[in-house]
């Protein structure tokens, strides 16, 4: 297309003008009160039609062109995407590789660092204990039983685990950071739809797959009547008109 520019002419969208816009009007005045009328109304869609043939005979082949350009268009970007990939492709290995090796050094930081705090708090607790034994033994010496056995059973309590602050972040790195994203996946969709039959999760974490429906609702529907019933869901027919080209 090189940039051309499609139109049709002011003369062909007078033309197309004349030919359409009076029929809303003359349509809000049709009335069918009887076969006759049934008649008058049904020649009048086919003048309709005839008009919508008058309009797609000035744009379609415009519609083409456009179309046309668009695929070559659609092409050639589709080429410069699957170009640009393969070049790009030694380059997304190489930082998928350092990236996951980044990754792998701060998890086991994080576990070498917790490691650390758990051991401190180990012997922390294992300190305080032999303060306690060692003054259970001082009061044993000076011959107060009572105090001797309370400290004594202090130090022996089973203990509590204490709380340990998370380890400090990692070191930030000049032009890029860490951050975290949450994946799912769904492992039970019976017990996700329960859920929202229940109430207990949005309808929205569900949808409804419409063309799944239609394709039921044809196959169990024909001559006005339909043995369709799925629950939620409302079925009813529609008629339409088309020409039939006789």
């Amino acid at each position: 297309m090189n940039g051309q520019i499609i139109d049709i002419t002011p003369d062909e969208k007078e033309v197309v003008r004349s030919a359409t816009v009076a029929l809303p009007d003359n349509a809000r005045a049709i009335r069918v009160v009887d076969h006759v009328s049934k008649v008058a109304a049904n020649d009048f869609f086919l003048r309709c039609r005839e008009a919508r043939k008058l309009i797609a005979a000035h744009y379609d082949p415009k519609i083409e062109e456009w179309k046309a350009a668009k695929q070559l268009a659609d092409g050639n970007r589709a080429k410069m995407v699957a170009e640009k990939t393969k070049a790009e492709a030694p380059i997304v290995e190489a930082e998928g590789i350092v990236k996951t090796e980044i990754l792998r050094f701060d998890e086991m930081e994080q576990k070498r660092l917790a490691e650390e705090r758990r051991e401190a708090d180990m012997r922390s607790q294992k300190e305080a204990a032999d303060a306690l034994l060692r003054a259970a033994e001082e009061a044993e010496v000076a011959g107060d039983v009572t105090e001797a056995n309370a400290l004594l059973e202090e130090a022996t309590a089973p203990r509590l685990p204490t709380f340990s602050p998370p380890p400090p972040p990692m070191a930030k790195l000049s032009g890029t950071a860490v951050y975290e994203i949450w994946k799912f996946e769904v492992t039970d969709l019976r017990a996700l739809v329960n859920a929202v039959a229940s109430g207990r999760i949005p309808i929205t974490a569900v949808c409804a797959d419409e063309k799944q429906i239609g394709q039921a609702v044809r196959a169990m529907s024909r001559d006005g009547k339909s043995s369709f019933n799925w629950p939620g869901i409302r079925v009813w027919p529609e008629k339409g008109m088309k020409p039939t080209g006789r």
